[in-house]
């Protein structure tokens, strides 16, 4: 499994918790979205054949050329 490291900081100047603590939340939240570190975990709950790994690389380069196409006709 990676490494994931990331931590988010309470503003030291805001003097209500409860707002404050909603704020880290979802800070936290989506910081962890991004990582990555759910869709490793859920690639991780059953084991893949060579063939499924060979798909899903393939579909994921399909995908990175159209986003590379779209973004070249923009």
């Amino acid at each position: 499994m990676s490494k994931f490291n990331f931590q988010v900081k309470a503003n030291p100047k805001n003097r209500d918790a409860s707002s404050e603590n909603q704020k880290l939340l979802k800070r936290f939240i989506r910081k962890w979205k991004n990582s990555g570190m759910l869709r490793e975990i859920k690639e991780r709950e059953y084991a893949r054949t060579k063939g499924q790994k060979r798909r899903q690389k393939r579909a994921a380069a399909k995908r990175r050329a159209a986003k590379r196409l779209k973004k070249s006709n923009l």
